[in-house]
């Protein structure tokens, strides 16, 4: 009988207390393990936000596979129940710990013997899950976004302010106003160096919460901060705030004279092909180019910490490195065509969950207009007070908000969930022939897309590719690369075929 571990999850603690999920996945884990002769070593149950790496539950689960070796098979109810960020994808790798994993809702067991094809899609349904997170955090950077063009300062109250939790807006804070006005105007005087202003306004006060000096980058920060004479910046773009402004934009910009006059720009005059791409696996030091005999481009380390024995590249020789990196991970129409139906197949679960959660929300949201509607008859009928009906409604209706907006969310996340697996597959369709037609810059943006860990060993390239491009890449080089499922019009590929 093998033996297993169960992990099971839920992404909030609210959801543990309303009994949403964890029982329904232990009951069903169970009776699976039962089903098919497993035998549970032990269970791990996780409350807790997916959003960030380090889960306890789940690092628990982690050590206890590290620690023996008569357990090396995880059963969980699906993908994103496992894992739903690539730290956690990585350090439950298959094939260097020799781990089993099996997915009991998709029917699927992945171990090191399985083969690319289904070791890709679980790989995208990993960073799909990850996507998913991603959206939810853009809806919530969207309502932001939209309080920054109102006017409004969308962050925690800087030095100077303080947040008012009645109107949700950001008030002065007259005793600190003081002191960020005095600031300004010593340095915009040319008589102060920061060092200086630091030191003489600590003593009036301008410190940290702990009443320790402000560093100097934060005074640097301070006096730059355009949110002190009426604008803010948010997400690059500079707002017109509806604050009341401490500073004058006269004094701002003298201020502002008083920095550029200590540091002169930096231009570059080339943009070379590779440039803050790669470091030199000898002393960590980046790589730079420079151009000799007027026409030839030579990439060689900085030797920033020292005298450096890396040798000079030609960049002919590192375009031909670059070139077949990104061959290798270039894969054919025929199959983009057989990933898609994959993908798409794996998709059918996801949206399941969501069409389920969006039913329940809906339904909820019926529910409290319902009582509203009801409460408002029993209002003019006299049969509850008026400050009892501007209670519940209000409450009711801040509720049936928070609900639209979850609603939109997972409508969004379903929407988008296939289409990212779609442009990474078809990315990888067109890596090469992108590569080869590309500017300088377009072709760094698209190496740092696919790799990680750039490094020059002498005339070679070190590198590691980005998921799910590593697998891809592997697939090529392994002899039972074969999609499974479908197969495409004209008949299967020969065993062993890489790029069509």
């Amino acid at each position: 009988m093998t033996k297993v571990i169960v992990y099971v999850r839920v992404s909030s603690k609210e959801q543990a207390e309303e009994g949403f999920s964890i029982e329904a996945q232990l009951k069903f884990l169970r009776q699976y393990a039962a089903d098919k002769n497993l035998e549970i070593s032990k269970e791990f149950v996780e409350v807790e936000s997916a959003k960030r790496a380090g889960r306890t539950a789940f690092n628990e689960m982690v050590s206890f596979l590290h620690r023996q070796k008569q357990v090396k098979t995880i059963l969980c109810e699906k993908t994103d129940r496992l894992y739903r960020n690539f730290t956690d994808y990585v350090a439950l790798d298959i094939d260097q710990q020799d781990l089993t994993i099996i997915l009991a809702k998709e029917s699927e067991t992945l171990n090191k013997d399985s083969r690319s094809h289904q070791k890709l899609v679980h790989g995208l349904k990993v960073l799909l899950a990850k996507n998913y997170i991603d959206n939810l955090k853009e809806e919530t950077s969207k309502g932001m976004l939209e309080k920054a063009r109102q006017g409004e300062f969308p962050h925690k109250a800087p030095t100077g302010y303080t947040n008012n939790l009645q109107t949700h807006r950001i008030d002065i804070d007259r005793e600190k106003a003081t002191l960020i006005r005095k600031t300004f105007e010593m340095y915009a005087s040319g008589n102060h160096s920061l060092d200086d202003i630091r030191d003489i306004m600590a003593k009036e006060g301008l410190t940290t919460p702990s009443g320790k000096k402000l560093g100097k980058s934060r005074i640097d920060w301070l006096l730059k901060n355009p949110l002190y004479y009426g604008y803010f910046r948010w997400n690059g773009e500079l707002y017109k705030g509806i604050h009341e402004p401490i500073i004058s934009k006269e004094l701002y910009d003298r201020v502002q004279a008083q920095f550029a006059g200590l540091n002169r720009p930096k231009y570059r005059t080339h943009d070379f092909d590779y440039a803050g791409l790669l470091t030199c696996s000898k002393c960590g030091c980046a790589i730079t180019a420079e151009i000799k005999k007027g026409k030839y481009v030579y990439y060689h380390c900085t030797g920033a910490k020292g005298n450096c024995e890396s040798v000079y590249v030609n960049q002919d020789k590192l375009e031909e490195k670059f070139d077949k990196i990104i061959k290798r991970i270039t894969i054919s129409d025929s199959r983009l065509e057989w990933f898609k139906q994959g993908l798409l197949e794996s998709h059918q679960d996801e949206k399941t969950y969501h069409n389920a959660t969006l039913e329940k929300l809906e339904k909820e949201l019926h529910q409290l207009q319902d009582w509203t509607d009801k409460a408002y008859q029993d209002k003019l009928k006299g049969v509850i007070t008026q400050e009892y009906w501007l209670k519940v409604s209000n409450d009711w209706s801040s509720r049936q908000a928070t609900i639209l907006e979850t609603i939109q969310r997972h409508q969004n996340a379903n929407r988008n969930y296939f289409g990212t697996g779609v442009q990474l597959l078809e990315l990888s369709n067109k890596a090469y022939d992108l590569f080869k037609v590309r500017k300088p810059h377009e072709k760094r943006d698209l190496l740092n897309k696919v790799l990680s860990n750039c490094k020059l060993d002498g005339e070679e390239v070190d590198f590691t590719y980005r998921k799910p491009f590593d697998i891809i890449a592997e697939g090529f080089n392994r002899s039972n690369w074969r999609p499974q499922g479908t197969i495409p019009r004209g008949g299967p590929l020969p065993v062993g075929e890489a790029v069509l």
